[in-house]
């Protein structure tokens, strides 16, 4: 954050109970991210840091609270945009039957991003930074490592330029050259934008947090503290 920057995202009170046994899973958090921002999210498992994300990224909707997103607050119709805008990156990867390309490819096919279109040029740029081939869109996605696999599904967000990232433990499942691959793929991205997008990284790795850490967020039984490292 730097002197009166205006918040990218600004959390207020969010809040969520789960429906089953009506315990409250993230307790009126607060927070505000800012150009830049390289944020952990820590805290042990089962302390609401997921849920706390998917609430960011609105895949689960808040049962109070609000987020404002570049000074506007984001209302239901806002949702679809919104969430190509704040993107969240699952621990567990999800790709569809076909090709790396055709991964790659398909979102453009979807309403939202129908006045995009695939650039090979900038997939290129990104696979040169993890040491890939242009042989490596035609492999199978079937036929994929599972480390593999993330890093498709995360060039698969990344080429929509969105402008937060909320990655869940997106390489708790990795192995060390991987999870690094994922690492140095992400850092590309905050360069290629000149520090002007940011991310909130769920982590549990101690080395980790500091290398792609420059602030320090922590949940502890669904109550968040943001702060700096």
């Amino acid at each position: 954050m730097m002197g009166n920057e205006t918040a990218l995202l600004k959390a207020d009170n969010l809040c969520r109970t789960d429906p089953i046994n009506k315990v409250m899973l993230v307790k009126f958090a607060s927070c505000l991210i800012y150009s830049g921002d390289r944020i952990v999210l820590s805290g042990s498992s089962g302390s609401g840091k997921s849920v706390f994300c998917r609430m960011l990224a609105l895949l689960d909707q808040p049962d109070q609270g609000s987020i404002t997103f570049n000074e506007q607050l984001v209302k239901p119709v806002d949702i679809p945009h919104y969430r190509s805008r704040v993107a969240y990156i699952r621990q567990r990867p999800v790709l569809l039957r076909g090709t790396v390309q055709e991964n790659l490819v398909f979102p453009f096919a979807l309403r939202i991003n129908r006045e995009r279109r695939f650039d090979p040029e900038k997939i290129a740029r990104f696979l040169a930074v993890i040491d890939k081939p242009d042989s490596f869109l035609q492999k199978n996605a079937a036929d994929l490592s599972g480390g593999e696999r993330q890093l498709v599904c995360l060039l698969r967000v990344l080429q929509l330029d969105p402008v937060i990232l909320l990655l869940d433990e997106p390489t708790s499942a990795l192995d060390v050259d991987m999870a690094m691959q994922v690492e140095l793929l992400i850092n590309k991205w905050m360069q290629l934008h000149d520090e002007t997008r940011a991310y909130v990284w769920i982590s549990h790795d101690e080395q980790q947090k500091k290398r792609v850490g420059r602030q320090v967020w922590h949940m502890n039984a669904g109550v968040l503290t943001t702060g700096v490292a």
